[in-house]
């Protein structure tokens, strides 16, 4: 499991329901994110963003609750659970009008950039 974000995931601003999903489950992996009585949804949460800064703090990086596609607390997330899936590769795929790395499996855009056009 590689997350790969579709917009920056933070407190003050809306969030991709799938986004929320992801760093959820992958905060459940590096043991950050307790899940709650009411289970695993895809609504952003307080829970959520304690967990985004216990996991910054744990790794050395800036504590900001702050998740953007392509900075260093995804990049941390994804050598977390990299560790546990040896056999999983980050994308290589770059694209072109960004450069943002993504998976390439629904072409050379991006996600983000794809929308876009």
């Amino acid at each position: 499991m590689l997350l790969s974000l579709k917009q920056t995931l933070n407190q003050d601003s809306p969030a991709d329901p799938n986004d929320v999903l992801q760093v959820k489950k992958a905060l459940i992996k590096t043991g950050h994110y307790d899940l709650p009585d009411y289970g695993l949804t895809p609504y952003p949460d307080t829970i959520l963003f304690t967990a985004i800064k216990n996991f910054q703090k744990d790794s050395g990086l800036k504590v900001n609750g702050i998740i953007c596609p392509h900075g260093k607390t995804i990049a941390k997330l994804n050598e977390e659970l990299n560790k546990e899936n040896p056999g999983v590769k980050s994308p290589i795929i770059r694209c072109p009008q960004c450069g943002g790395p993504h998976g390439g499996s629904k072409g050379d855009l991006c996600p983000d950039c794809d929308a876009k056009s």
